[in-house]
């Protein structure tokens, strides 16, 4: 079996592109980011996600002098951990911590307090998926997560401000047609409310290809596993990009 390279493979047959096309800003502004980050202390929730550990990675490109993950996938934050310590050249602070825990918790607080305070902190904690809204409960833990907990964490950087405050949201906020785009336009609402108190950014994410629970992940998993690659029974159509593929390598 072949082993296939994501990324090497995103850029040659998806993007089609060699390099981010955040390249060209990040060493525009290479100068300022490395004044609000160079020595910081640096703390990021659902640090083990897709889109929560490519920031991990560029943030480490400006050497913060501390760095704490949370999430509550502990097999996450364990391969984290192994993907920077494997990386040749990879730079991580000496005070580097990763903590398996809801950032909703008391437990939480109790770290955030007597380890903080922080001056960056980026949230990428939340209930993504349109598929876990399928029943009631489900939806209240979507909308705890997604408001909730989002507002309670606000209340708690208030008494514990960070320089600035970074949380994500997705492109279904807009104008939402489900549960799991409200609450995320919900979310925003509520962080923006706060933004005369802390120093706040948000920023909106569309469907990442090949992150962890996409359509694109769960067909490499399938093919690993030697399993038929499925889709929704209710797909009519499908559109199809032909273009000749030798191998995955």
């Amino acid at each position: 079996m072949h082993i296939i390279d994501i990324p090497q493979f995103i850029k040659t047959h998806i993007t089609k592109r060699g390099k981010s096309l955040f390249e060209e800003d990040i060493h525009k502004y290479r100068n300022e980011l490395a004044a609000e980050i160079s020595g910081k202390s640096v703390l990021v929730i659902g640090g083990a996600g897709t889109i929560g550990s490519s920031f991990i990675k560029a943030v480490l490109d400006f050497e913060p002098a501390r760095l704490y993950v949370v999430d509550t996938n502990e097999n996450g934050l364990t391969e984290l951990t192994r993907d920077l310590r494997s990386k040749a050249g990879q730079y991580i602070p000496e005070d580097y911590k990763t903590y398996p825990m809801n950032f909703g918790d008391p437990v939480f607080r109790k770290m955030f307090v007597k380890e903080g305070p922080f001056d960056i902190v980026a949230n990428f904690a939340a209930h993504k998926h349109v598929r876990s809204e399928k029943d009631h409960y489900s939806i209240e833990a979507m909308i705890d997560n997604n408001v909730f907990k989002a507002k309670e964490f606000l209340d708690l950087l208030t008494l514990y401000k960070p320089n600035h405050f970074f949380c994500v949201s997705t492109d279904k906020a807009a104008n939402p047609v489900n549960v799991m785009g409200a609450s995320k336009k919900l979310m925003e609402e509520v962080i923006m409310a706060y933004s005369t108190e802390i120093k706040i950014t948000t920023a909106r994410f569309a469907n990442v290809a090949f992150s962890n629970g996409s359509l694109l992940d769960g067909y490499i998993q399938r093919i690993f596993k030697k399993q038929p690659v499925s889709c929704p029974s209710d797909v009519k159509r499908f559109l199809y990009h032909l273009k000749k593929v030798d191998r995955f390598v």
